[in-house]
């Protein structure tokens, strides 16, 4: 039996809900089907110190297969996480990375993914820091590294697929995803500079939404950190700041304002430049986000986040003399 999930803190409701002052909500995401496969997410752990999260299809039998969105942390410290999360490593199907920073993937797993014969997804831009990871030629030679260009949907795993597009940090860029699980979406976008067009529309009516809020403009502006790193951060190929992603958040429910992201999990928040506290305050100004918003921290996961199908609408079939009554 898994353990119990330590105890999140209270910052923001937990439901999965939007406040009764939020957007509208589609009906058709009322009625989901409890027969048909279920997608849920979960977050391992977020922050400048590693990031990994979880994405679990369960089919209708019962079955379970896992699509893992980076590996920061090592492949020890991230079986105990998921131990706690009730899955293990050998229901990994496969793991898609943003970019390869150490926080984002840590070469440990280049050797224990190629014994599990698990897959690795990356974009071409990536595949050169890729292979100067240490046993990287394991994975290159059994065929199991598979990269891709940004546009064209990938398959991921059994259920689920995959669409991506490039955002700007540093030199390399990283890669966001909007998944496609069991008939509902996620979008996953860490580690940018700032938001692009391309990935609003893209987004745009994702029912778990994970989004960097890395830090607060104020305290890092204010940092005893080397000048070139708050630099580097508060530029166009940095990291999102609490009013940045705020603002993306905002333009992605309005993008689709009938089905705008139930959750909206907040990763990757810095442990100098910006605090609890501080990300609280800043999503508070928006009242349609005091239900959906998620913290995530850097030493426990979160819970398991339910990943809503879209059922196709069913419309209303009417007796023949009855829709002929309607026209005439």
């Amino acid at each position: 039996m898994a353990a119990t999930p330590p105890a999140q803190p209270a910052l923001f409701a937990q439901g999965p809900a939007v406040s009764s002052d939020g957007p509208a909500v589609s009906s058709r995401r009322r009625a989901v089907s409890r027969s048909g496969p279920r997608g849920s997410v979960c977050v391992l752990g977020s922050g400048s110190g590693g990031n990994a999260t979880l994405i679990r299809r369960r089919a209708v039998d019962g079955t379970e297969e896992l699509v893992m969105v980076d590996a920061g942390f090592g492949p020890r410290s991230t079986a105990r996480r998921m131990a706690q999360a009730g899955v293990d490593l050998a229901q990994l199907r496969a793991v898609c990375v943003t970019h390869f920073d150490t926080d984002h993937f840590r070469p440990r797993w280049c050797s224990v993914l190629a014994d599990l014969g698990v897959r690795v997804l990356c974009h071409h831009w990536h595949l050169p820091m890729l292979g100067r990871c240490e046993g990287a030629a394991r994975l290159f030679d059994a065929g199991l590294v598979e990269p891709f260009e940004h546009g064209p949907a990938v398959r991921v795993a059994p259920g689920v697929t995959a669409t991506t597009v490039r955002c700007q940090h540093d030199r390399q860029g990283t890669t966001a995803y909007r998944f496609e699980v069991a008939g509902g979406s996620v979008g996953y976008a860490t580690d940018l500079g700032h938001v692009p067009g391309e990935l609003v529309e893209r987004f745009a009516g994702v029912d778990v939404l994970c989004l960097e809020s890395n830090y607060d403009h104020h305290m890092t502006i204010h940092s005893p950190r080397p000048s070139f790193v708050n630099r580097r951060n508060l530029s166009d190929s940095g990291h999102l700041s609490n009013d940045q992603a705020l603002a993306a958040v905002q333009a992605i429910d309005a993008a689709d304002p009938r089905n705008a992201p139930r959750n909206i999990v907040l990763l990757h928040r810095s442990s100098q430049c910006n605090h609890p506290t501080k990300v609280r305050r800043c999503f508070e100004q928006d009242a349609t986000m005091k239900r959906r918003v998620i913290q995530t921290h850097q030493r426990r996961r979160t819970r398991w986040i339910t990943v809503r199908a879209v059922p196709a609408v069913r419309r209303c079939q009417l007796p023949l003399p009855m829709c002929l009554a309607r026209v005439a």
